[in-house]
């Protein structure tokens, strides 16, 4: 049940890959993520419902999403999910 869990959680990063524009840190806790324009509550709905660890939170706007993480590490982690997701 558990690894199905998580090719459903990719899945829902996967289905917005094409949105995506850009991902860059901003300090050691936040992700800047670029997307299509009138996007960025799509692609943050889709990364809330993927329920990652290390995630603490979304904000999103037209086109640029904020993503909170919950260290430095988990910042590496997520970037690594979700470029693996979008190649999927």
């Amino acid at each position: 049940r558990q690894r199905q869990m998580c090719i459903r959680d990719s899945d829902q990063v996967a289905a917005v890959a094409d949105l995506l524009r850009s991902i860059t840190p901003a300090g050691s806790n936040l992700l800047v993520i670029r997307t299509a324009i009138g996007a960025a509550q799509r692609v943050a709905l889709a990364m809330d419902r993927s329920s990652w660890p290390g995630m603490v939170g979304t904000i999103a706007g037209d086109d640029t999403i904020f993503v909170a993480t919950e260290s430095a590490h988990a910042q590496k982690n997520l970037m690594t999910r979700i470029e693996h997701a979008t190649r999927s």
